[in-house]
């Protein structure tokens, strides 16, 4: 079976990068800003500083515990038919993006600030899409109740979505609420379906955010997978080369992976890349840069090198509305990270550096997926797609419309099939934008609602917890 593939570096730089971020956890060390991991790794023989809460972290204690991350992760739906696994012989998994601030109309030009039934309206739309395999809660509103946002965000991921959903928990102090929470949702331990999974953003440079690692610590004891997302910029908060800003990703995941291995053994965790390059002139982050691109291929195959399962981040843009920077700029990162090897890549709908929600960039986003996942799929070079029978019969000068092959191949798929692109004749298309047709189709699957339903007494169950959690605030 031949699948395209690519690779950047090779083995002697593989091994040269591998050096380079031993030498920064063993010289320069992490910050972990909490009591909790500095305890961990002095336990387990890191050189600690309790004062600084930096430690110095030895490679064998990298590599022993690099020895306890799971291969295969289960990323469960609150609907069994939307489980999806992280694994070599899986599909690739690809995902939303998040949180953006902003909502986006492509027809009009308007952008405002996300509230709760763009949150659902958002939701809805995802679980329609059959190319969007699990899910980011990707706009923030901001007519929720500040104290219990991250809850009620979970809450309608998982009401108007039976996919996989994946988000931060910023507060240890939520984390048994979320745990009763997802697993009324479950209806089983998260140990068993983990139908939700955090990130963990780390801080660039060497640094790990205090609370959301005590959260995260206490959230993969519970059984819930944990991304490590590093974020550092080229040129702000990571050196201004590819090269640079890849060691400082590697080091804060290497440390990542071993304070989440020592608070619980065998947790499932995957390598994000979150990288990216900042703007120079004005610092924003920037996502379709192409050195984003060649950020994620070192990440993914640095990741890879050290066995770990990996998200790229990709297919979106720095445009400011869905026009052909947006389409460019997704499809090279995107295909960057596939051809890379990632087993989950995040996609779909944002725009401006990751900060707007385009539902028409969401549907036109899934037509880039479907071309990637031709373009990235396993075929048989052998007899059976050589089909040099048919060479043969149809001979010079013929066609093979009529042969039987030609029927057979292209309804199994060969020829892939965009949902929106243009490809009827120009006639078609007279007085009609792809903008217009893609934004009608998210209307039309976001109407029709297709998330199987939560019973009555799980939603009063949720509404009672996050209410139980609001109270504690009082």
């Amino acid at each position: 079976m031949a699948r395209v593939r690519i690779q950047y570096l090779s083995d002697a730089e593989k091994q040269f990068v591998h050096e380079q971020t031993v030498r920064v956890l063993e010289e320069i060390g992490i910050t972990f800003n909490t009591p909790q991991a500095i305890d961990l790794l002095e336990e387990a023989g890191a050189e600690v500083d309790r004062e600084t809460l930096t430690a110095k972290v030895p490679w064998e204690l990298v590599e022993r515990c690099l020895k306890t991350v799971p291969r295969r992760i289960l990323l469960a739906g609150r609907d069994r038919k939307h489980d999806r696994y992280l694994d070599d012989d899986e599909p690739i998994v690809f995902t939303t993006d998040g949180t953006a601030t902003y909502m986006y109309d492509d027809l009009t030009g308007e952008r405002w600030e996300g509230t709760e039934n763009d949150l659902r309206r958002v939701m809805r739309l995802f679980e329609g899409l059959d190319e969007v395999d699990m899910n980011w809660c990707s706009i923030c509103p901001r007519d929720l109740d500040p104290i219990t946002q991250g809850l009620e965000m979970a809450a309608i991921g998982l009401t108007e979505s039976g996919k996989h959903l994946q988000d931060e928990v910023r507060f240890l102090d939520q984390v048994p609420y979320f745990v009763e929470m997802l697993e009324t949702f479950a209806g089983a331990s998260l140990k068993e379906r983990p139908i939700y999974s955090v990130t963990n953003c780390t801080i660039a440079p060497l640094q790990h955010d205090a609370e959301m690692t005590e959260a995260s610590m206490a959230l993969a004891r519970a059984g819930v997978p944990i991304f490590v997302l590093p974020m550092p910029l080229m040129g702000t908060t990571g050196p201004m080369t590819v090269l640079g800003t890849c060691i400082v990703n590697m080091a804060e995941l290497l440390s990542a992976v071993v304070l989440f291995q020592l608070a619980a053994p065998g947790c499932a965790l995957v390598s994000g890349v979150g990288s990216a390059a900042a703007e120079m002139r004005s610092g924003l982050y920037l996502c379709g840069a192409p050195e984003v691109g060649l950020i994620n291929i070192v990440c993914i195959e640095m990741s890879r090198f050290y066995g770990l399962r990996t998200m790229g981040s990709t297919i979106s843009t720095d445009a400011k509305a869905t026009n052909h920077q947006a389409g460019a700029e997704g499809m090279m990162t995107g295909l960057a990270s596939v051809l890379a090897g990632s087993e989950c890549i995040l996609a779909f709908g944002l725009l401006d550096g990751a900060q707007i929600v385009s539902i028409a960039k969401t549907v036109l986003d899934c037509d880039t997926v479907g071309a990637i996942r031709r373009f990235a799929r396993q075929g048989p070079i052998d007899a059976s797609t050589a089909l040099f029978d048919d060479i043969r019969e149809v001979g010079i000068g013929g066609h093979y419309l009529a042969r039987k092959s030609t029927r057979t191949f292209y309804r199994g798929g060969e020829l892939w099939q965009p949902a929106v692109w243009q490809r009827a004749p120009f006639e078609t298309y007279i007085g009609r934008s792809l903008i217009q047709d893609a934004a009608a189709k998210a209307e039309e699957i976001i109407a029709a609602n297709a998330a199987a339903p939560v019973d009555d007494d799980v939603l009063a169950q949720v509404r009672t917890t996050i209410g139980a959690y609001r109270a504690t605030k009082v």
